[in-house]
């Protein structure tokens, strides 16, 4: 068998790099920039030397962790971790943007249901109509206009 075969096969059934392993490799890029920052600055002080030292092992532990994390086969717990992360981060920088609203058509309108909120798609036949919401079974009144 060749090497890429071997490589192949056994990486076959690893989980693989996702958001957090992306997340988790910038920060040990950034850790070990302020360790060789710190180490420079070092020579000024002990203090700093403690810091670049403390920021060294850090940035060891999360390439340990990233590499565990790459190579493991309990694909259920790495993606549970990583929608964790996913969730932390949509609470921090936001939502993701919202779905455009669907455009009325020569043959339909789109309205939402005022309590469960879901779409719905209605003939455009012009009057006032009572519609029933088929998810909720909400009735609630629209008015269609030419």
């Amino acid at each position: 068998m060749n090497f890429r075969s071997r490589i192949a096969r056994f990486f076959y059934g690893r989980y693989g790099a996702d958001e957090l392993y992306n997340f988790l490799f910038l920060i040990q890029i950034v850790f070990l920039f302020l360790g060789v920052v710190f180490s420079v600055l070092g020579q000024i002080s002990d203090v700093f030397s403690y810091l670049s030292f403390f920021l060294y092992v850090a940035a060891l532990f999360l390439f340990i962790w990233t590499v565990f994390r790459c190579l493991s086969r309990n694909i259920v717990k790495r993606r549970k971790e990583n929608m964790t992360f996913l969730r932390i981060k949509s609470r921090i920088f936001g939502r993701k943007k919202k779905a455009p609203r669907p455009m009325d058509t020569a043959e339909h309108i789109f309205r939402a249901c005022p309590k469960c909120k879901s779409v719905l798609r209605l003939p455009r036949k012009e009057g006032k109509h009572t519609v029933k919401c088929p998810r909720c079974t909400h009735r609630f009144k629209v008015k269609v206009k030419s």
